[in-house]
Order: C-alpha cells, then sequence, then structure tokens
C-alpha cells in the first residue's frame, strides 16, 4: 500500500502520468477513526468496485481530523492513532492513503474547489463512495447530490455506503467510544471488528 501525503505530492505524481494513479481510481472519503466493521464494509465497497474497474482502491483522510481542527482539547479522544490507522487500512487491503493536512487553508476550500482539486485534477476518480450524509467545502453546500451532479460532468460516479447495523444500532466510532468509556470491552470489540489496543510511545 502506497501512503502520499498532502496535495502536493499528490498532484506530482498525477502529473508524472506515471504514478499509481495515472489511469484514475476508485475511492472513499473520511476520517476511518478505528476501521470498525461499518469502515469494513464501505472498503469492501471500494474494493469491489475497484476490482470490476481494475482501478487502484483509494481512501482520503485527514490529520488533524476535523473534529480536531475545530475543537480543539474538546475532541472525542481517537480509536487509532494515525499509524494504527494507516496499518489496519493496510490491513483491509486499501491500494493507496491519502493523508491531507487540515488546516485553514483547506478548511476555506468551497465544494467546487475540494472537487476540482483533489477528486478530478488530483485523483482523477471514477468512481466515489460516500455516504449520503457526507458535506464538505467552506460553506458545507458540497452534499451527496452535488457529488452527483458534477459526476454527471466530469465522469465519474457517486455510491452510497451501506449503513452496519449490529444489535438494532449503527455502527459507529462514537458508539464504540461510549463502550470504552462504560468498560463494555466485548462489545467494543465486536463493532470494531479487531481486539481493542493502544499503541504509542511511552
Amino acid at each position: 500500500m502506497r501512503l502520499i501525503r498532502g496535495l502536493t505530492n499528490l498532484k506530482k505524481l498525477s502529473q508524472s502520468g506515471t504514478g499509481p494513479l495515472a489511469r484514475g481510481c476508485v475511492a472513499t472519503v473520511g476520517n476511518f477513526d478505528g476501521v470498525h466493521r461499518g469502515h469494513q464494509a464501505i472498503l469492501e465497497q471500494v474494493k469491489t468496485q475497484a476490482a470490476k474497474q481494475n482501478l487502484p482502491s483509494v481512501v482520503v483522510i485527514f490529520e488533524p481530523q476535523p473534529q480536531e481542527f475545530f475543537r480543539g482539547a474538546d475532541a472525542p479522544p481517537r480509536l487509532t492513532g494515525f499509524r494504527q490507522k494507516v496499518e489496519a487500512l493496510r490491513g483491509q487491503g486499501i491500494d493507496a492513503v491519502l493523508c491531507l493536512r487540515f488546516d485553514e487553508q483547506f478548511r476555506q476550500f468551497s465544494a467546487w474547489g475540494f472537487v476540482d482539486s483533489l477528486l478530478i485534477q488530483g485523483l482523477a476518480v471514477k468512481h466515489l463512495v460516500v455516504g449520503d450524509d457526507f458535506r464538505f467545502g467552506c460553506d458545507r453546500s458540497g452534499d451527496f447530490n452535488f457529488l452527483q451532479k458534477v459526476g454527471a460532468d466530469a465522469g465519474f460516479t457517486v455510491e452510497n455506503t451501506r449503513t452496519v447495523v449490529i444489535e438494532g444500532d449503527r455502527v459507529s466510532s462514537t458508539r464504540i467510544r461510549k463502550l470504552l468509556a462504560d468498560n463494555q470491552l466485548d462489545s467494543a470489540e465486536h463493532l470494531l471488528g479487531w481486539k481493542y489496543h493502544i499503541a504509542g510511545r511511552i
């Protein structure tokens, strides 16, 4: 799996015409904190479509995560650190991870600027998998319908993510954090799909 850091390095790859994304890709965008069973279902969608189109699968993540940028110390704790997350995505068989720095400059991207710079000029995306509640752009005007309309003109398709429900409720990082806080490790690990552990420097 290849780790690409930032739009600058992505553009260098795309301009070379010989990189792993030279023919485009199938991509998804999100935090993927925990790479839990809900995320794993999304990754399966991406890999399935990538195999059909004979294209690489790409996951776009952010550092810091948007909530950390906006809320600072009040942001919820992570389930996985950056290195642990990348390794988990590697373990899921993803071809490339693009990590974008979420800073003030990135925050000011308009919805169209996000699509043009990242999806069209950067990734040359052919198929995109996102939730129907996905919002982006400085004015939050970018949504699933906007992506479908732009994609129809730019030559890429957009697919809704599948919601994974376990024991009557949607699998989410927020739900798993609460289970861990309540010391319900078995339930949390059931939703994660892996045995919870923390990795870091002592």
